[in-house]
């Protein structure tokens, strides 16, 4: 694993948490929206902390030990997202690192699939509870908490979607591996969500 880097967690996932924020939150700091870009911030460190903690929580709750570690390489390419000219962001900060303590190829395949599938349906969970509020309040709320729950919902469909590619080393192929016909309806809802959230 020469290719991560063992800090402290707690600080890895800050440190994730500010590179996505600054990949999606560019354009904001750009024109000097600072508003603009708090709520990006939070909304990227909405998305991307807990759907780590919720792969590591899960494996940790079928017997693995598992932490999240940052990814150099990820993390760079993350960061260069950021950049104006560049209007997909690869959210590859880091990744949780799963120890089974079984050999058995199937239980392996299911802690695997299992674990994968944690983080994206946590962000689109937090998608669409993000949508339903939107709609709700978008009336009675001030501009920021419209402008932060917009955000909460496009960055989590986002990783949502991007998470569950069938390219490795992202989720959707362990998902895939796991329960083809389960991939294929969460990738598919993944796919309808995120276009929703590009007409809010």
């Amino acid at each position: 694993m020469s290719w991560l880097v063992d800090l402290n967690e707690p600080a890895s996932l800050l440190i994730a948490g500010v590179a996505v924020a600054c990949a999606f939150g560019s354009a904001c700091l750009l024109a000097g929206d600072v508003g603009c870009f708090l709520a990006v911030s939070l909304a990227s460190f909405l998305a991307v902390i807990p759907h780590e903690v919720a792969h590591r929580n899960t494996a940790r709750r079928m017997g693995c030990a598992s932490r999240f570690l940052l990814s150099p390489i990820g993390l760079l390419v993350t960061l260069l997202t950021s950049l104006p000219f560049i209007p997909v962001k690869f959210i590859m900060p880091g990744f949780t690192v799963i120890s089974p303590f079984t050999y058995d190829r199937e239980e392996l395949r299911r802690i695997e699939g299992l674990t994968s599938l944690a983080g994206p349906l946590y962000n689109i969970g937090v998608a669409v509870s993000s949508i339903i509020l939107l709609k709700l309040l978008s009336l009675n709320a001030f501009n920021l908490a419209i402008l932060t729950l917009f955000y909460t919902a496009t960055i989590n469909a986002w990783v949502a979607l991007f998470n569950l590619l069938p390219v490795p080393p992202l989720d959707g192929v362990k998902v895939l591996r796991w329960k083809p016909l389960v991939y294929v309806v969460v990738f598919a809802l993944s796919i309808l969500l995120y276009y929703y959230t590009t007409l809010l």
